[in-house]
């Protein structure tokens, strides 16, 4: 599903460290890799800022992110890790376990040209995972959804 027409340099996407000006200065390619976590609220309003950004990548923009950087056990303890140099990028070749790689890549929502985690596969994840952080990021999914049916 694409929420907006603009791509490239027309992109509308800000943060205040550049991470989404950053990412797209890579030039990974579209169907390699999708944004992940908190950055999918934030840009849906759900958030007011992020700290970073986790991308899943896989093929080409997995081999454009290991030009960065050695690949590293990632802090989950599953697969793979790249952390950008310059900027909290993190990369990972695969998401937390029972997460199809594919599947979030491919059913992903783009924003302003910019592939992001479904609001639905956020929600499992972070009800999952139940961290302290994600308390308030579960509540707002839910007042949205309130919002939106009513219920």
């Amino acid at each position: 599903m694409t929420f907006s027409p603009f791509s490239g340099a027309d992109r509308l996407l800000t943060d205040s460290a550049g991470l989404f000006a950053t990412l797209t200065g890579l030039g990974l390619p579209r169907g390699s890799y999708v944004i992940c976590g908190s950055a999918a609220l934030y840009v849906r309003g759900l958030r007011e800022r992020i700290g970073d950004l986790d991308v899943l990548a896989t093929g080409p923009a997995w081999r454009i992110a290991a030009t960065l950087g050695a690949p590293r056990p990632a802090p989950s303890g599953y697969g793979l890790a790249i952390h950008h140099p310059a900027v909290p990028i993190e990369f990972v070749d695969r998401w937390t376990p029972g997460w199809c790689t594919d599947h979030l890549i491919e059913s992903a929502d783009v924003i302003d040209g910019l592939p992001f985690m479904r609001l639905a596969c956020v929600l499992a994840w972070k009800e999952a995972a139940r961290r302290p952080k994600d308390v308030p990021d579960i509540a707002a999914v839910h007042r949205l959804r309130r919002m939106w049916t009513g219920r």
